[in-house]
């Protein structure tokens, strides 16, 4: 049976790379293979950029749900909380590519 996971986990799996990396603005593109990331630091220049495939996601969100040791991830609406609050707080707004 295959595994989905929602654009909650997705999210989290790859807030917890940039904060471990320590990036201050981020930006997303979601590409047709999987999704383009790109990390800066607080003078605006580029940190990191990573690209992860499909099967790097799935890979990336099985790592962090391991690492979580059983706890569970936050439910989807206390991550939009989450996220509403941060964009807030730094004067930034979440801005969607539809097909």
């Amino acid at each position: 049976m295959p595994t989905t996971f929602s654009y909650a986990r997705i999210l989290y799996a790859v807030g917890q790379v940039l904060d471990q990396i320590g990036v201050k603005s981020i930006a997303l593109r979601e590409e047709e293979d999987g999704l383009f990331v790109e990390g800066y630091n607080s003078n605006g220049q580029l940190q990191v950029q990573l690209r992860y495939d499909i099967p790097g996601l799935y890979e990336l969100l099985t790592r962090v749900e391991e690492q979580e040791n059983g706890r569970e991830l936050p439910q989807t609406a206390e991550v939009e909380g989450l996220l509403r609050r941060f964009l807030t707080d730094h004067d930034r707004e979440l801005v969607g590519i539809s097909r």
